[in-house]
């Protein structure tokens, strides 16, 4: 089965987007078949994978299309009318070399969504918990449409601790925190470790008094389980001294105090859920990647759809304004964060599962 991934902080500015473009590319090259749902209404994702103008054709309506070719043709229907939608994966713009990667596109719509989830009474009440399992609910259709079982399922969300992110947590085996050299990650991470017990609470809750009228829905009782996969630290500056890179020391600082953050605040706080078990043997406060400041190139690589590992294919943006090509401590950099994203694959089959395949 599928393993679901959110990708997921409650600050904004920390790479979510980018690290999931260039998570599923690499996986996509390790012959893994990933699903990338796009659950933040910013759809910062689609429009990196399928280009902006290809994205703002997929809004339009149509007869054909009344809700258009988005989340939300399958969304809305379901809410509305308690019926199956229908699902739309597209290929990225630019596809990967290997396997196979689809993205089920967002919608500004996304935040209208979240106004209609109700904690109180589609959770804590249980009278609608399968209102807060689209996102497996998207998995199995996609999966049922495109007559493939994918291995990952990545999802893309808003920098907040809304309804979506409740939908799409309920709905992971894993969640992975990306965090920033700033003084807001450390504790942003706490009120992950705060807020996430709660979110458990709420489900258990719901899902007791729904089970006791539908004792055989193994679906409801499979879910609600994330577990804590680790964190990313995102957009932090080296600096080179006798021929060895070390992290600045602003960034070093911050870099530990979201460690100390990580195992105080959020591992310790989670470990306090006694409905599962929300972290595995291998997860502790040690980053399980480190992505450098790459400057210009992350937003190069989201404007011409292209993951950081094929950039160097293609000439920058810049270059229809006289730059020629890429600096060779540019080449350089897209290499070595290549190979962390392949050490962060592979950190994520080893672990989460679905066999390693290389």
């Amino acid at each position: 089965m599928a393993k679901t991934i959110s990708v997921f902080n409650n600050k904004g500015g920390v790479g979510k987007t980018s690290i999931i473009w260039n998570l599923a590319a690499t996986l996509s090259e390790m012959d893994k078949r990933v699903l990338l749902i796009d659950f933040d209404p910013q759809c910062n994702l689609s429009i990196a994978a399928i280009g902006s103008d290809e994205f703002s054709a997929l809004l339009k309506t149509s007869t054909q299309h009344p809700y258009g070719q988005t989340v939300k043709a399958f969304a809305l229907p379901y809410i509305q009318q308690n019926r199956i939608g229908n699902i739309y994966t597209v290929s990225p713009k630019k596809s990967t070399k290997n396997g196979n990667l689809h993205i089920v596109p967002g919608d500004f719509w996304l935040n209208s969504f979240s106004d209609i989830l109700n904690v109180g009474t589609d959770v804590i009440a249980g009278s609608g918990l399968y209102r807060f399992i689209l996102p497996n609910l998207i998995t199995e259709e996609s999966q049922r449409k495109n007559n493939i079982e994918y291995d990952y399922v990545l999802i893309d969300l808003p920098p907040s601790f809304n309804t979506l992110v409740r939908s799409s947590l309920y709905c992971s085996d894993y969640f992975l925190v990306p965090c920033t050299p700033d003084l807001f990650s450390s504790y942003c991470v706490g009120l992950i470790g705060e807020m996430l017990p709660l979110f458990i609470q709420d489900w258990e809750q719901g899902k007791a008094r729904y089970l006791h009228s539908n004792p055989t829905d193994a679906l409801i009782g499979s879910l609600g389980k994330p577990q804590f996969g680790g964190w990313i630290f995102n957009n932090f500056d080296t600096r080179r001294r006798n021929g060895k890179k070390n992290m600045v020391a602003a960034d070093a600082v911050h870099h530990e105090a979201i460690k100390v953050a990580v195992r105080d605040e959020l591992i310790a706080e989670l470990k306090k859920i006694t409905y599962y078990s929300p972290i595995p043997s291998f997860a502790d406060e040690e980053q399980v990647a480190g992505i450098e400041d790459i400057n210009v190139m992350a937003s190069d690589s989201l404007y011409q759809n292209i993951p950081l590992r094929y950039l160097s294919n293609v000439r920058p943006t810049g270059a229809l304004r006289g730059r020629g090509s890429w600096a060779q401590n540019q080449l350089d950099l897209m290499d070595e964060m290549s190979i962390e994203y392949d050490n962060l694959a592979k950190h994520i089959v080893t672990h989460f599962g679905n066999g390693l395949n290389l």
